[in-house]
């Protein structure tokens, strides 16, 4: 009799024990834990993201409005020296092309024709290296000292 008490104890444990095993240390409850961890971690990202957007969004917003103030600063001051001012000191801040362009002024085409950056260094002289050859400035002679 007593040892059917002892067995009944030893299954009763082992069907606990397995049950436990299955909800915390089986594979599915990792799988689990790691797809609510990825779920997690994905909304976090999204919700960065947003952040990042609505950051750079009001700073080109805040930008542009400091840019609108600057010029007109400039121009409240451009206007106030021209009639404050003596002649010879407003004859020198009347609008040259940049101030115009940098104001919006006048048809905003500059004179300089377009053309894009060079991608080498053009040669001082003809016939020797320029400053991004692979020879510049080595001598053919690698025993030479200097």
């Amino acid at each position: 009799m007593i040892w059917l008490v002892g067995l009944g104890c030893l299954l009763a444990g082992a069907v606990i024990g397995a049950v436990m095993f299955k909800v915390f240390l089986s594979d599915e409850a990792r799988v689990r834990a790691l797809e609510e961890q990825l779920q997690t971690l994905s909304e976090e990202h999204e919700h960065y993201k947003g952040n990042v957007h609505n950051h750079f969004s009001n700073s080109a917003q805040l930008l542009g409005k400091l840019t609108d103030s600057y010029r007109e600063v400039f121009m409240h001051m451009a206007e106030g020296a021209r009639t404050l001012c003596p002649d010879y000191i407003s004859s020198q801040m009347s609008l040259n092309a940049d101030t115009r362009t940098l104001l919006r002024q006048g048809d905003g085409r500059s004179t300089a024709p377009l053309a894009p950056p060079l991608d080498y260094a053009a040669r001082a002289e003809p016939g020797k290296n320029a400053g991004l050859d692979e020879d510049y400035d080595f001598d053919s002679d690698p025993n030479t000292q200097h």
